[in-house]
């Protein structure tokens, strides 16, 4: 039987999709969360007069015909005495970056994606190069801890977006409440103090006046753009908080020819298999490229949308081990049957790692 090795935290719903979509379909699938694959398993990592490769006999790596790399955690230590821990765990850690590292030479098979793409690609100035590249239009954009370099650009655009490189999560020790940051528009009231902005620097991006926004999934070789605005008309700030309001409307959408051609250069450029892709579209039909998720949440879409088959794309395309699968390489799987499952019961039970929000007084 084909196999196909999914790299992905244990609670991780697609992850838990795919892996039932594939078994539907007759093909194992192997969810690990780490390279360690449990207290029996042994692998190694040869090198020698006959090349690199890798052996384990928790599995045949030469049955598998796809890896997942979605979101491999950083294994921890085997049953060790506590003053070993860490020690053990670092080894560990080391022993999957080189095996991670290796990629057809760890297991020969189509990597969704590389794991040397995903990381480049996690770089949103490496994104932006790559969009300059293949001729796609997007915001102006800073990265900056500079505060008169931000006042400039604002005065350019009059309105900015800001974000950070990476979400951030708290608590507050008083009322226990979970809070993140978000999303900011900025404008000529909008205080930039010099001080605040100096120890953090963060991303400022020209501000669109959007129609609305476009979301594009794209699963090997094919594509799924989806517009999303609100029913009432106009676009949000940003749309993620929303994805459960009843306000939210989702259609599917036809890109233009040369846009389509210029994300799949896009794609092709980063050496990403899979991918999000959100843009958006101002009142004058112009289109801008925002970024690219190279392990975005895509099965949201099929929520909204039943008809977009994006889950047995996913698992045609990993069953196949090939980017120009056939749909009909798998059952006709649906996301919808998925959530009725006990599959998907048992995973919401299932108990999850503590949240590593940082607590403070409010």
């Amino acid at each position: 039987m084909q196999q196909v090795l999914i790299f992905a935290p244990t609670g991780d719903a697609h992850a838990g999709a795919i892996a039932w979509a594939l078994e539907a379909s007759g093909v194992e699938a192997l969810w690990t969360p780490s390279t360690r694959l449990g207290a029996q398993a042994r692998g190694s990592l040869m090198a020698d007069a006959d090349g690199i490769r890798a052996h384990s006999n928790a599995c045949d790596l030469s049955r598998i015909g796809a890896v997942w790399h979605r979101a491999p955690e950083l294994p921890g230590a085997a049953a060790t005495m506590p003053e070993d821990r860490e020690f053990a765990a670092r080894q560990w850690q080391g022993f999957q970056s080189n095996a991670l590292a290796l990629e057809q030479s760890f297991v020969d098979a189509l990597w969704v994606n590389r794991p040397a793409a995903a990381e480049a690609a996690e770089n949103k100035w490496v994104q932006l190069r790559a969009a300059h590249a293949v001729g796609l239009r997007f915001p102006e954009a800073i990265a900056s801890n500079d505060a008169a370099e931000v006042r400039a650009l604002l005065r350019r655009c009059g309105r900015l977006v800001f974000k950070q490189f990476h979400t951030y999560m708290w608590q507050s020790r008083s009322s226990g409440e979970l809070r993140s940051s978000d999303v900011v528009l900025l404008d000529a009231q909008s205080e930039l103090p010099e001080a605040a902005i100096a120890v953090c620097p963060g991303i400022y991006q020209r501000y669109i006046d959007k129609a609305y926004d476009v979301r594009v999934s794209v699963i090997g070789d094919r594509l799924f753009p989806v517009r999303l605005l609100r029913r009432g008309g106009g676009a949000y700030v940003d749309w993620r908080p929303h994805i459960r309001d009843e306000d939210l409307l989702a259609e599917p959408i036809e890109l233009p020819v040369a846009v389509e051609a210029r994300l799949r250069a896009l794609m092709a450029r980063l050496d990403l298999v899979l991918g999000c892709i959100d843009l958006v579209v101002d009142h004058a039909g112009e289109m801008y490229f925002l970024e690219v998720n190279q392990q975005g949440q895509f099965l949201f879409v099929e929520e909204l949308l039943p008809q977009l088959p994006l889950l047995r794309a996913m698992t045609s395309m990993l069953a196949s081990g090939r980017r120009d699968y056939a749909l009909d390489a798998v059952a006709d799987v649906r996301f919808a049957t998925y959530v009725r499952s006990e599959r998907y019961r048992h995973l919401l039970a299932a108990p999850r790692a503590a949240n590593p929000a940082l607590v403070y007084e409010s």
